[in-house]
């Protein structure tokens, strides 16, 4: 609801000053609820392209298997619809899945640190995600000058990125920019009970991306930033081969076919932003605003085993502005916030074409658009009860208006309204100097996507695909608790933020989940058997265990650094009406496992490796030919492996290079005695970064 204001300029002196090997931050120790920061730099050794290849590679982080096979960001090993994805405070533009994608279009470069909260807050934007709260957090008009060069890949890749000030002084001027050519090639094969083939897969992404920051103080005490992002990418994806599992399908040819599918598409975001803090005595106002503008166009074609072609349009506009009053000073601090949006969408289909699998309903001729209208508050206080305890209470509050018109054979929709009221609980207790306790509780939603609430209904052969104009959002309650250990004297958690172990359990506890149902029904002739697939709310609950550990300490003089993490998870979907038997959470990973050694050879040279290894995780799906209307989807365990070398030639210049022995995403996908393999290419990048 509210922007992640700017952090007091203590916090961020202190995370430029400190240089070690890996990010592995202690939990700021001044707040109740559990928040990490880690800077982009500090996992450069790694060559990251995208936000996504920097993502991964945190602490406590996971990786899905979407429906289309792409791979997807997770926190507590949930699937990414549950995770709350912020640029400089609010979640960009787009429409199903966008938050996944902008992960990979969001250069790396443009990165200054991650902010991560693993349990939700009642002063975050929609009071934060299930799963926890991913806000990235740009590069400011006070950042270096430098560029850098990269190439490599397992085809030819390139990379150009730099930033300079426009204007110095009191109020500079900052540009970043980036532009950033990408190529994959990814081949395997499929073994069926009819036999077993080839398939190969070139994707191509040209990227371009703009980032113009101003920053300024008025009055020496009230600062002010200003930023317009611009970014733009051309996406080539083509597939050929028997690509049975993933592949968009019209569903008329028979499964086990070889198949030629394109797909084509161009994104452009444009987003103004700013807030401007006031400070005063006693307390300090916070105002923001966003506007933004967000254009995607995708055309699907498949000229084998049929010919269709599909061109799909979506244009996304939002205005929002809000403030929060915070009291700074005492023991008992309050905040209140209040916020207004106003988000449009408009998405556009050229044909009446269906190409989608059985995973994956983004190939539907959508003709729709719809206005939302939504008003959050929030209200929290915290308390120091103890000199070694802190508490948080607060409430967040979001209520919607939502205008729907779907084009479709029902007409308009009308109007749907809704308001949540959502709590959270956070504590925050000193053992010692080196040691801490947190607990922290809160409850949060996950509302459908628009395309499944319109009331649609598209027809192809004996198969319908229905909107549900009836769902409602899933209420999810949340539960966290951790144990912090810094191994250094300092017992600083900016200081001693690479030294440190951090032990997490938590549960989330998810109502009305919403599932892909599948059901048979009888056609207008009361003979032929028709199979519609439409999404519901399910009347069982689910639920999600688990436990992370990540920890990180020197050895040998500080000439090494060792870093160890590993998580399991277990998850329960109850048996409902909607669906007929137990099962897992979608993409949740049994468990997953890291180890990383880096050795500082002088000051100048640096190398290491670290090796991660995540276990297999399944899908539930629809199927409306199977005995039961459903199947399973299954991934193979996977693990990755990099190794990198670094030299700094002097303060200004250093170069670096990167080998990633086992890129991509699982071995293999199984289902209903199918299995689809992928060879796994090494990829590698020389990198070449420079200050002026």
């Amino acid at each position: 609801m509210t922007t992640w204001h700017l952090k007091p300029l203590l916090l961020v002196a202190a995370l430029l000053v400190t240089h070690h090997t890996r990010a592995l931050p202690q939990p700021l120790n001044t707040v109740a609820y559990p928040q990490e920061i880690y800077l982009a730099e500090d996992f450069r050794y790694y060559a990251p392209q995208t936000l996504f290849d920097l993502l991964q590679r945190l602490p406590g982080v996971s990786l899905g298997w979407q429906p289309d096979g792409e791979l997807e960001i997770q926190l507590h090993g949930l699937s990414s619809q549950y995770l709350a994805l912020l640029i400089n405070g609010h979640p960009l533009l787009g429409g199903a899945g966008n938050s996944s994608l902008n992960t990979r279009q969001i250069p790396a470069s443009l990165v200054h640190h991650i902010e991560i909260d693993r349990n939700s807050r009642a002063d975050l934007d929609a009071g934060g995600g299930a799963a926890g709260t991913i806000n990235v957090v740009l590069h400011d008009a006070y950042s270096d000058n430098r560029i850098q060069v990269s190439g490599g890949g397992a085809a030819l890749n390139a990379q150009l990125a730099a930033s300079a000030q426009l204007i110095g002084g009191d109020s500079p001027l900052h540009l970043s920019a980036e532009r950033r050519l990408a190529r994959q090639d990814s081949e395997g094969f499929s073994r069926t009970p009819a036999g077993n083939d080839d398939w190969r897969e070139h994707n191509r992404e040209l990227s371009r991306s703009l980032l113009l920051s101003f920053d300024t103080l008025f009055n020496d005490r009230h600062p002010l930033h200003l930023y317009a992002l611009y970014l733009q990418a051309d996406n080539d994806d083509q597939l050929r081969g028997l690509h049975p599992l993933n592949s968009p399908s019209s569903q008329q040819a028979p499964q086990l076919t070889d198949t030629r599918t394109e797909r084509d598409s161009e994104r452009v975001t444009q987003r103004l932003g700013g807030n401007m803090r006031l400070n005063w005595q006693h307390l300090s106002l916070d105002a923001f605003f966003v506007a933004e503008q967000f254009d995607q166009d995708t055309r699907l074609s498949q000229n084998n085993p049929t010919s269709i072609a599909q061109t799909n349009q979506i244009d996304d506009s939002r205005y929002q502005f809000g403030w929060q009053l915070n009291e700074t000073r005492n023991e008992h601090r309050w905040s209140i916030g209040l916020s207004m949006q106003q988000m449009k969408r408009v998405s556009g289909s050229l044909s009446n074409a269906i190409l989608t699998s059985n995973s994956d309903r983004s190939g539907l001729p959508y003709n729709y658009d719809y206005k939302e209208n939504r008003l959050s508050a929030f209200a929290l206080d915290r308390w120091q009860l103890t000199p070694n305890t802190l508490f948080e209470a607060g409430v967040h509050m979001s209520t919607y208006e939502l205008s729907q018109d779907s084009f479709s054979a029902e007409g308009d929709s009308g109007i749907s309204t809704d308001t949540h009221w959502l709590p959270s609980f956070h504590l925050l207790h000193h053992l010692d100097s080196k040691r801490r306790l947190r607990l922290s509780m809160s409850q949060n939603t996950r509302e459908p996507e628009i395309t499944d609430r319109i009331p649609h209904e598209f027809r192809q052969g004996n198969t319908i695909w229905r909107g549900n104009g009836e769902l409602e959002a899933e209420l999810v309650s949340n539960i966290d608790i951790g144990y912090e250990h810094n191994f250094r004297a300092n017992s600083s958690s900016h200081a001693d933020r690479h030294s440190g172990l951090y032990l997490r359990a938590f549960q989330r506890i998810i109502n009305q989940a919403i599932l892909q149902t599948s059901s048979q029904e009888k056609d207008s002739d009361g003979i032929t058997d028709i199979y519609v697939l439409r999404p519901k709310n399910s009347s069982g609950n689910a639920v999600l265990r688990g436990a992370e550990l990540d920890m990180e300490f020197p050895l040998s003089d500080h000439r090494f650094s060792l870093e160890l993490g590993g998580g399991v998870y277990r998850s329960d979907v109850q048996a409902s009406t909607e669906l007929p038997h137990r099962h897992r959470l979608s993409n949740q990973p049994d468990y997953m496992a890291r180890i990383g050694l880096q050795q500082r050879v002088n000051d100048t040279w640096r190398h290491g490796i670290c090796w991660r290894v995540q276990g297999g995780s399944e899908q539930t799906l629809p199927a409306p030919l199977s005995a039961d209307g459903y199947i399973t989807q299954d991934t193979s365990d996977a693990q990755n492996l990099d190794l990198y070398t670094e030299y700094q030639w002097n303060r200004r210049w250093r170069g670096l290079a990167t080998l990633n022995l086992t890129p991509g995403a699982s071995p293999f996908v199984r289902q209903d005695g199918i299995r689809q393999y992928q060879n796994l290419k090494p990829l590698w990048y020389l990198t070449i970064q420079g200050q002026f």
